[in-house]
């Protein structure tokens, strides 16, 4: 495992030891590698269209990260002309 130091604003680092006092996590570097996975691997999917589409549930979303259809990667203009579309089909 390799270190990393950040530096963070004084009232989020009051958070992050409030989630360690009620025992979610055991310290802040537990507290910050499971963060940090988590949110990598949920910005892996923002450019699917399953995601996009959504919303899904936590679950639904487990599901489609574990068992993963073939996804449509697009760049992130199109993404954008793709949300215009389906926003106005909704209205």
């Amino acid at each position: 495992m390799k270190t990393l130091q950040i530096r963070l604003p004084e009232n989020l680092l009051k958070k992050v030891d409030k989630f360690i006092e009620k025992g979610f996590f055991k310290s802040r570097s537990q507290l910050l590698r499971e963060v940090l996975s988590k949110y990598v691997s949920e910005f892996n999917y923002t450019g699917t269209i399953p995601y996009i589409i959504g919303p899904f549930t936590p679950s639904e979303m487990e599901l489609l990260k574990k068992d993963p259809k073939e996804s449509l990667e697009i760049p992130y203009s199109q993404l954008l002309k793709f949300q215009t579309k389906i926003k106005d089909l909704n209205e």
